[in-house]
């Protein structure tokens, strides 16, 4: 039910941004990402990007993929783990006529949690099952050519039980902020 409204939210959004302007536009950008996020209240580096086709200068449908990289303690080790998820995006801009404006976004993805601890001579390996991942994200975003803005931002993940054999559900949400380096069409 939860998707179902997420859903039509966003449509409802991209029909009133396109209904906004007698003027069509389609243009495309995309951006690299580097966020601080934390995986169970601990700190956590998410590296990704996203892009996608941008309507009427303001509402940008696309895709995402992320993949967040920390440490875990297992049998008195810190092994190296991360926490995947690809799906799409869609962004909607405010006033993205002026140098300063705002955005808020959407991630709507599938996830996997994979670790490198050694196990029958597999290492990287997938812990768990797939699971959906709900980002959405307030942006801040600064002008800095006609084909280059700097987007800094704050989110907060939302995740469905992985069953990690060493994460619960609620152990992948968490806050994080970034920055983005958005080349493009705009």
């Amino acid at each position: 039910m939860k998707k179902l409204l997420v859903l039509l939210a966003f449509t409802a959004l991209s029909i009133g941004a396109m209904a906004q302007s007698n003027q069509r536009s389609i243009r495309a950008y995309g951006a690299g990402i580097a966020e601080l996020t934390t995986i169970n209240g601990k700190p956590s580096l998410n590296l990704g990007g996203y892009g996608g086709v941008l309507i009427n200068h303001k509402f940008l449908i696309g895709a995402a993929g992320n993949n967040a990289f920390f440490r875990h303690k297992v049998n008195g080790k810190e092994e190296k783990m991360q926490f995947n998820y690809y799906g799409l995006y869609s962004e909607y801009r405010f006033m993205p006529e002026k140098p300063v404006h705002f955005s808020v976004g959407l991630t709507g993805a599938m996830g996997w949690a994979e670790n490198d601890i050694k196990n029958d001579s597999k290492t990287a390996r997938r812990d768990g099952d797939y699971t959906w991942v709900v980002q959405p994200k307030l942006g801040v975003n600064i002008k800095i050519t006609r084909f280059m803005q700097v987007q800094g931002y704050a989110t907060y993940r939302f995740t469905g039980n992985t069953n990690s054999a060493y994460y619960e559900k609620s152990n992948f949400n968490g806050v994080g902020t970034g920055v983005g380096l958005v080349f493009g069409s705009f």
